[in-house]
């Protein structure tokens, strides 16, 4: 049981210092009409956000019979989606690994020189309109800024591609905690550590108005390497984890001799 929390524990550490998370954070809380407000609803965005990916990783353990009360001796739905979530935390964690050690900047749209994601390019193409109201100089009613903020700390923790994997893999490794109680406080646990990046702005913008910008610039500074390197560890050692659990519930592990 208790490597299940130690893994729960490093996939919310892995979104606690996942730099792109806090570095938008202390830019929405910029803001220059509603810095507060801003901060609150990123907060709040990022909380469901969170909370969604975590339960799309519930419902395909859940969907797939790999649950622990339901894969016990191993199904290959089960195997399948451990090994897929096992790769994909690899991936994630080698990929976090290589930027580490090139030093890469860390994705920030309030650099005039910031080159836009292929994604974001696509969206800028194909909804002109809607995209115009994330750009950092748009002059936009407060009702909107609201609503953008909002809406970004959600993607950044519900659709982002190095956190959306991260929240479902804890969202799977619930699952394999059987006991309620320990599932609850293995929730919690995950919960209290992940979102912690999310609030931070907002406590920024209310001990210290005005002070994100400057904070962000600092932050970046140090995270660009050690907050990477240190996701990487965590992210390569839970993926490590899951390979392992997803090799010892292989259903041909469990068949009997051949007569």
């Amino acid at each position: 049981m208790s490597s299940h929390f130690a893994a729960l524990t490093s996939l919310a550490l892995a979104i606690f210092f996942s730099p792109e998370m806090l570095v938008l954070g202390l830019f929405i809380a910029s803001d220059k009409k509603v810095p507060r407000l801003a901060a609150a609803a990123f907060g709040l965005g990022a909380i469901v956000g969170i909370a969604f990916a975590t339960s799309i990783g519930l419902l395909i353990a859940h969907l797939s019979g790999a649950g622990a009360a339901a894969d016990r001796h191993g199904t290959w739905p089960g195997f399948i989606v451990r090994a897929l979530i096992a790769a994909a935390l690899l991936i994630i964690g080698i990929y976090r690994a290589v930027n580490a050690a090139r030093k890469q900047d860390i994705p920030d749209i309030s650099k005039p020189e910031q080159k836009p994601s292929r994604t974001a390019t696509w969206l800028r193409t194909h909804f002109p309109k809607l995209m115009r109201q994330f750009e950092p100089n748009a002059d936009l009613p407060v009702p909107r800024r609201i609503a953008r903020a909002g809406l970004a700390g959600f993607a950044i923790c519900g659709l982002h591609p190095k956190v959306f994997p991260i929240a479902i893999a804890a969202g799977h490794q619930i699952t394999q905690i059987t006991d309620p109680a320990q599932r609850t406080a293995g929730i919690v646990l995950f919960a209290a550590i992940s979102v912690i990046p999310a609030l931070v702005p907002f406590v920024i913008e209310t001990v210290k108005p005005g002070s994100s910008s400057r904070i962000k610039d600092g932050y970046e500074r140090i995270m660009k390497t050690h907050g990477r390197w240190i996701t990487a560890v965590l992210l390569i050692g839970v993926g490590l984890f899951v390979a392992h659990d997803a090799w010892q519930k292989l259903p041909t592990r469990h068949l009997g001799p051949v007569s």
